[in-house]
């Protein structure tokens, strides 16, 4: 499957719930009615670890044949509908094309997303990588490396540079919590890391 994904923020001052209500329930079909997608997998977050170096309110996970079905979705009439919704919950996004990748869902919502940008030095995240799979309640984990970064139009200079993201899968919410703070302590200098829970809903 090819895969896009996107960081959003709400827009400044509004509150949390708000913008993850109006994300899912009414941003999230629109989307969902765009042609060509596989999936569509919405990361809600529910915490944010310390330190905090991404501006992040969700996280958004696209599945597309190719990048011909993506750019297909993208230019396609119905996607006016989603750009004139955004600015009713949305304060910015960058997106990103991941390339070849998978896409599953949390089942008990143990679930964090670490974000990392190491400027294409992508050798020095394996010591990492190798002790994420070590931290205990570990399920599954998925690493996406990007590809590309699509900035929002007209704001291309509050985009967030991240090379890499992983997906990781734990047996329950406090296993994850536990992890996150091991995860935090990681960052040696290498890469920037930021590190967040999140509830996973899929739309397609």
């Amino acid at each position: 499957m090819f895969k896009r994904m996107s960081i959003l923020e709400k827009r400044p001052g509004d509150d949390p719930a708000f913008f993850s209500h109006h994300w899912q329930e009414r941003h999230g079909p629109l989307v969902g009615r765009l042609p060509a997608i596989r999936s569509y997998v919405q990361n809600h977050v529910e915490a944010v670890y310390e330190p905090a170096p991404f501006r992040i309110s969700g996280i958004v996970e696209l599945g597309f044949d190719d990048a011909a079905a993506m750019d297909k979705a993208f230019t396609a009439e119905t996607v006016r509908a989603v750009r004139a919704d955004e600015p009713q919950f949305l304060g910015n996004t960058t997106g990103y094309v991941i390339g070849a990748s998978s896409i599953r869902m949390a089942e008990e919502q143990g679930k964090l997303i670490v974000l990392a940008a190491h400027g294409g030095d992508r050798a020095g995240l394996e010591p990492i990588e190798t002790a994420l799979r070590r931290l205990p309640g570990f399920v599954q984990s998925i690493r996406d490396d990007v590809a590309s970064t699509i900035p929002r139009p007209g704001s291309e200079g509050a985009s967030q540079r991240v090379d890499s993201f992983f997906h990781l899968y734990f047996s329950d919410v406090a296993g994850a919590d536990r992890a996150a703070l091991q995860i935090a302590a990681m960052s040696d200098g290498t890469a920037k890391l930021g590190i967040v829970r999140v509830r996973t809903v899929r739309i397609v």
